[in-house]
Parts: structure tokens; sequence; C-alpha cells
């Protein structure tokens, strides 16, 4: 009996000696900040762009940290996010160079736009950097197989998709028989051109891929072919001075086509209200208008007008930063840690609702969409008319006649 005691107190005391030894568990140290990259133009040739996206941007942390930041369940505690920014001038190169940069500055995650593509991908590839792309619809980069790309905006290919969608509209005996596809000499007007003759030939129409300088000065010669192929309906993307200069022209030439859609030149209003009533009718893709009533929307849209009054509507690359924040914090907090891969793979699992609208990615990281959404001007004013469950008025279709205006 006594040696049973013995050992029974023994064993205790080895216990004891056992707790004294092993470290108590502790709660991992929190770091002060979490640290979010954001490449984007903050000068060079479309730096308005970037200062746009910067204060949508910085809104969205302002509500996130004025909540305390985000939950992080490793730490058990809400974190404030920092921001570290670079600047990538809308030059390629730049951008593989500032993407090395932030790498090197303990960033959890990157927020990028425009000429971050194609180079800065395979830099956050290499470096398992969870990446959030926004301002760019080129389609190439996903099609490589990064792990780590993600984007919310609508590609070359669901745009192509949604213009032919919007023709495929129209009654049978009025649509176009004949596309041109204004072909920019650079890789995204050439990603439109191809992705465009795909949708376009898949669904019955025919063709004309029209080939101009990415910066042309004089459009009258892509004009001139078009009309001479006998298109009904234009189709391409770019910059708002060129966009502006094709719209004169046409009126000029007296080319009047039934359908004319232009992506990223006339997003900007302001710039296309130079045109006066002769920017009507065109159509084109937005990710952001007043017209949508994603949550959170109609309170941005009231912040962005009561801060930035000279903008009117402007809103596209402002909601766009705005959403990039929204996405990667969720992201962050679903992870429940700092760590690259987790919120990679929290990345990847997203379904979620921005100010932008629901937010789901393919497989290549690219977003869910059935359809982009088109706005055509209608009086001067951008007005949704397609997909019809968002549209706010319908089309004017075929576009009046320059001599019947």
């Amino acid at each position: 009996m006594m040696r049973k005691r013995l050992i029974i107190v023994a064993g205790g005391i080895c216990l004891i000696l056992m707790w004294a030894f092993f470290p108590a568990y502790t709660q991992p140290t929190a770091p002060k900040t979490i640290k979010i990259g954001a490449i984007y133009d903050i000068t060079g040739p479309i730096a308005s762009t970037g200062e746009r996206f910067g204060w949508g941007l910085k809104k969205g942390l302002e509500a996130i940290n004025k909540d305390g930041g985000i939950y992080v369940k490793e730490f058990d505690k809400k974190i404030p996010v920092q921001l570290v920014e670079a600047d990538h001038t809308a030059s390629v190169d730049k951008a593989v160079l500032q993407a090395e940069y932030v790498n090197q500055q303990e960033v959890v995650a990157l927020i990028a736009t425009t000429a971050f593509l194609p180079g800065g991908a395979a830099v956050a590839q290499k470096y398992g950097l969870p990446c959030f792309m926004t301002l760019s619809n080129n389609k190439t980069p996903y099609e490589i197989g990064y792990k780590y790309l993600f984007s919310n905006f609508p590609k070359t290919d669901d745009n192509a998709r949604t213009f032919i969608a919007l023709l495929n509209s129209f009654p049978k005996e009025q649509r176009p028989t004949t596309i041109a596809l204004f072909e920019g000499m650079h890789d995204i007007g050439v990603e439109y051109a191809k992705f465009g003759e795909r949708e376009a030939i898949a669904t019955g129409y025919k063709v004309v891929r029209v080939k101009f300088e990415w910066f042309a000065k004089d459009m009258s010669a892509a004009i001139l072919e078009a009309k001479r192929a006998g298109a009904e309906a234009v189709f391409g993307i770019m910059h708002t001075p060129v966009a502006i200069l094709l719209v004169k022209q046409m009126k000029e030439l007296d080319y009047s086509p039934k359908a004319v859609s232009i992506d990223m030149g006339p997003t900007n209003p302001i710039a296309w209200g130079t045109l006066g009533k002769d920017g009507d009718y065109i159509y084109c893709t937005l990710q952001f208008s007043k017209g949508l009533e994603w949550p959170g929307a109609k309170e941005f849209v009231a912040i962005h007008r009561a801060e930035r009054p000279k903008e009117g509507d402007y809103f596209e690359h402002a909601a766009a930063g705005y959403a990039s924040i929204q996405v990667v914090s969720d992201a962050i907090n679903r992870a429940g840690s700092v760590k690259r891969e987790k919120i990679r793979d929290a990345l990847a699992a997203t379904d979620m609702m921005t100010i932008v609208g629901p937010t789901k990615f393919r497989p290549d990281g690219t977003m869910e969409i059935s359809h982009s959404t088109i706005v055509q001007y209608q009086g001067g004013v951008q007005t949704i008319v397609f997909p019809e469950k968002r549209r706010e008025k319908a089309p004017i279709y075929p576009m009046p006649k320059w001599k019947e205006r």
C-alpha cells in the first residue's frame, strides 16, 4: 500500500516538473499593421486614372481602419491596415521593378492596376504574393496558369461576348451583318479584335479587322476601310483622345453604323462631354455606374459627389479602388492569418458582394460574370442599357445617321 502511494506521489511530482519545463501556450505576437501593397499610376501619362483609383482605395482603407482594422483569428484581434504604395507610371518595365520592391516590404497581398500586367504577375508568382488586379481588361495573363493572380475587372472576352449579346437582343432583321473590329496596335487592342472576332463568327456575323496606331492622330483611313467593307457595327477599345477623334472623323466622313461600342475612351463623361450631342448613342462597358444598386453603392456615390463635385458622375476608377480593398481585406479576414498562402487560398474562394457587384473567381482567377454592364450615352448621360435586368432605359438602336440628327 505504501509503495502504491509512493508511486502516485512520484508520478505527480513528475507531472509538475514536466509542466514547469514546458512553456505555456501564448498567443502569437500580432504585427502592428497588416501591410498591403498597391502599385498603380501615381505619375505618368494616365496619372489622372491613378489619382481617382488611389482616392477610392484610401476611402476603402479609411472605412476599414475606422472600425479598428481587419479581424485576424490567428491573433484574435483587429489589426489596422497599412498601404505600401509604388508608382509604375504606366510602364510595364517599371511595374516589374516596383513589384520586386513592394515584395521586399513584407506585404501580405498586393493590389495593382493597368500596366502591372503582364510582367508584374510573374513577380507575384515567383514570390507567392497574392495579387488582386483591377482596371485591366487583359485576358492573356490568366491563360498562363498563374496561381496568385485574381481580378474582378471584366476581361476582353467578357466584353466581346456582351457586345454580341447586345446585338443579338435586337430584332433579327435589324441586326448588322458585318462588324468592324477596330484593332489598336497594342496588346489589349489585339485582344479585343481576337475575342471580338471569335464571338462574332460563332454567332454568324462577318467581321473585318481594321488596324490603327494606339495613339493615332488620324483615324480616317481606318474609318474608310470599315465603311468600304459595309460594316454596320463597330467594336474596339481606345484611349479617350483617340475615341473622341474617331467620332469626330466618323461624322466628317459620314460613316453611320447601326451600333458603335468603344471601351475605355468613353468611360470619362467629362471628356466625352466635349463632343456635345455628337457623343450620344455610343456604347461602352462600365464596372460601376450610379444606376447600379449594389450594397454600399449609393453611399459611395454620395461620398464621391461630396468630396469630388467637379467629377460629376465619373465614378469608375475610384469605385475600382474601393472595391479592391473590400475584396483583399475580406480574404485576409477569412484566411484568419497574414500568411500569404492562406490569403491566396481565401482569395480563390471569394464569394462576396462589393460596391461594384458580386465577386467570385473562376479557376483561372478571372471573375465569374455572365455579361458586363453596357451603358449608352443618351442625352449626354451614361445610361445602363444592357443586360436587361440592370437596364435604366432601352438602347437607342439603330444609331441615327449623322445627316438625320
